[in-house]
């Protein structure tokens, strides 16, 4: 790992993400967090720690991730916000605000991001909005947030339009994943981690999508060793792409795959309380649907990926109606239009993507709708 220190000793794996004078570690092991607080004055150099952390996540972890602080000489102050993705609004972001000038937070201090997705996200734009940025780190304690949220600095808030509308490119300094801590996350919230896991399999790497399939028992069984690799995989594929593409110029726009149709069942689709990694499930099999459509992609890998959706406990298709008109219109507000044409990632084979700019309504709308059971 060129131009990127890290701690000696640990007992894991660490994944480079190369952005020159960004660049950064992902630690990722089993029963670590103790040793955390080392991890944080080696890479952070501060004295004082802000943990942001959510009612459900807080009661578990906290604690020691305070005594590894408290072993070390940091001081901490702790901020919990109310679990679940509504957290993620301008008015949380102000009391948050609020509490760093009570506390009297400097530049020179870090934020730690302990939590999955959701605490990950506005943790980090907080840091990289208060005094026009202060060092934080990701803690992620959910498979989607490990394999997915945490790593390349995308960080953002929602907006009632649209999800993730008010944002910054904002690295960490550095990420650290304690795969035990999923054994206290509820069934649902590792299939949404593992939509992700499909996702970079799918765009990136067929060797991964077959190791997915060849050890669908064991992961879900949360083999410790198994996923500790499931988690690195899914960090070196990220990272490649982020370090050939950091603000989303060109490739890493790849890693939207699921995401532009999914997306609209979150903001669209309230009442039924679409996860995330469930909302991408189905965007991949939406967009698998126009790519089979189209004759870019076999009906064959089509098939495998909705059966390993399936598989991981995943939704692939909806029983209620969908309001097409509405989700239409959510589109049309999506990020990663371009001059009025929305992008899209299709895949060519299992391992293998295009971006599309090319696409219709009538395409996309029959391909919605198809998603109905």
């Amino acid at each position: 790992m060129k131009n990127i220190n890290t701690i000696e000793n640990f007992t894991g794996k660490i994944v480079p993400v190369e952005l020159g004078q960004r660049s950064y570690p992902i630690y990722i092991g089993s029963e670590t967090l103790d040793n955390f607080g080392q991890c944080f004055k080696f890479h952070c150099k501060s004295k004082r720690a802000i943990i942001i952390t959510d009612s459900n996540v807080g009661p578990l972890y906290d604690k020691i991730i305070k005594a590894s602080l408290a072993s070390v000489g940091i001081e901490f102050y702790t901020i919990t916000v109310p679990a679940g993705e509504n957290s993620k609004s301008l008015g949380v972001v102000s009391k948050i605000y609020d509490d760093f000038f009570k506390f009297t937070v400097e530049r020179s201090d870090a934020v730690i991001a302990l939590g999955g997705g959701v605490v990950g996200d506005l943790a980090g734009f907080v840091a990289a909005t208060f005094k026009r940025g202060i060092k934080f780190v990701q803690v992620p304690t959910s498979l989607l947030a490990m394999s997915d949220s945490s790593v390349g600095g995308k960080t953002g808030i929602n907006h009632p339009c649209g999800k993730n509308m008010i944002g910054a490119f904002y690295q960490p300094a550095f990420v650290y994943a304690d795969i035990n801590t999923l054994k206290t996350l509820p069934e649902m919230e590792l299939g949404c981690g593992l939509a992700e896991t499909v996702k970079h399999a799918c765009i990136r790497d067929a060797d991964f999508f077959d190791i997915l399939e060849q050890n669908q028992d064991a992961i879900i069984a949360l083999n410790q060793n198994l996923l500790i690799d499931i988690v690195a995989n899914n960090c070196r594929i990220k990272a490649e792409v982020v370090a050939a593409d950091e603000q989303e110029a060109s490739l890493r726009r790849i890693l939207n795959f699921g995401h532009t149709i999914g997306h609209t069942f979150e903001t669209v689709l309230k009442q039924y309380d679409y996860h995330h990694g469930q909302a991408v499930a189905l965007g991949m099999i939406a967009a698998n649907d126009i790519a089979v459509k189209r004759g870019i992609l076999s009906q064959e890998d089509s098939i495998r990926i909705k059966k390993l959706l399936a598989d991981f406990k995943l939704p692939i298709d909806v029983e209620h109606d969908l309001p097409i008109d509405d989700m239409w219109q959510a589109l049309l507000q999506d990020k990663k239009i371009e001059a009025g044409k929305i992008v899209f990632i299709l895949l060519q084979a299992i391992g293998q993507c295009i971006i599309a700019d090319d696409l219709g309504e009538k395409e996309i709308t029959e391909a919605i709708n198809a998603l109905h059971k």
